[in-house]
């Protein structure tokens, strides 16, 4: 698919399956982790078991780092001889990642074709989704954009909320916009966090259990619900498959027909969420 002459870059963090990416011929430039001093790439030199086994043995917290603008353009410039005109790079919300406000700066030094810069303002599935739309409506000719108005119209309608298993993991963070008020309280808590209309994580709510913490995300989700059967609803864990399949059963049988997905949180999400977060991100089905 994405017949056009657009090409779709996409940052490593989506951890989008392989075979979507061959499906809608997405290019995936693989962001950097550091342990300490030593930089592991997404997809290259480290996946998701290798970052939390990691993350349970290093002594150092894991960071998220950023690639470097020249392989950016050194991407550009290769979608250029391969025919390209242009290129949408979709990125992590910024608000989270200096990646796609990099990409606008470095615009005016990419003299090989056009490039779009694009803030997703969500993450995982959420960047996922709005990638998949941009590459429909590519195919069916409608102009550059026209193509970026409705994903932002459709980044609007996309909510994404997680429980994060420690408070530990957010102490390391610099990016969640009310954490100097709210992180004193919330120790022997499972915090409840989303992502706000400026992109950083915003700490929401907290419970003891991560099960009440789900509970609580579920009646957010139940509150903002119009019609189920137009939506897709993913789940994402950090190294907790089993806790993510209870809850994909537990929502199929409550909401019949509506579409349920899941997504592990890789690497580079997981340097902000820590192992065992939990949670939900959902936007209209395609």
């Amino acid at each position: 698919m994405n017949q056009s002459k657009t090409a779709i870059v996409i940052d490593s963090s989506a951890n989008i399956a392989p075979e979507i990416v061959r499906k809608y011929h997405f290019t995936i430039v693989n962001q950097p982790v550091m342990f300490g001093k030593h930089v592991y790439h997404e997809n290259m030199d480290i996946d998701s078991d290798e970052f939390y086994r990691m993350l349970k043995l290093e002594k150092y917290h894991p960071t998220a780092s950023q690639i470097p603008m020249k392989e950016m353009q050194e991407v550009f410039s290769n979608l250029a001889q391969a025919g390209y005109e242009a290129a949408l790079c979709i990125g992590l919300s910024g608000g989270l990642s200096g990646f796609i406000n990099s990409v606008s700066a470095s615009v005016p030094a990419i003299k090989d074709l056009q490039v779009y810069p694009y803030d997703s303002g969500s993450i995982l599935a959420g960047v996922e989704k709005v990638a998949i739309l941009a590459s429909h409506l590519l195919d069916n000719g409608v102009d550059i954009h026209e193509v970026l108005h409705q994903m932002r119209k459709y980044r609007r309608q996309t909510q994404a909320y997680i429980a994060v298993n420690n408070i530990k993991e957010l102490q390391n963070m610099g990016n969640i916009s009310n954490r100097t008020s709210l992180v004193g309280s919330f120790f022997g808590m499972r915090p409840i966090l989303t992502i706000n209309h400026q992109g950083r994580l915003e700490m929401v709510g907290k419970e003891r259990q991560m099960k009440n913490a789900m509970e609580a995300i579920e009646e957010i989700f139940d509150k903002q619900l119009v019609d189920h059967t137009n939506l897709v609803v993913t789940v994402i864990d950090a190294n907790d498959v089993d806790r993510s399949m209870q809850w994909q059963s537990t929502l199929k049988a409550k909401y019949p027909g509506m579409q349920v997905e899941s997504r592990q949180i890789g690497p580079y999400v997981g340097t902000y969420t820590g192992s065992k977060a939990i949670g939900l991100i959902w936007s209209p089905k395609l």
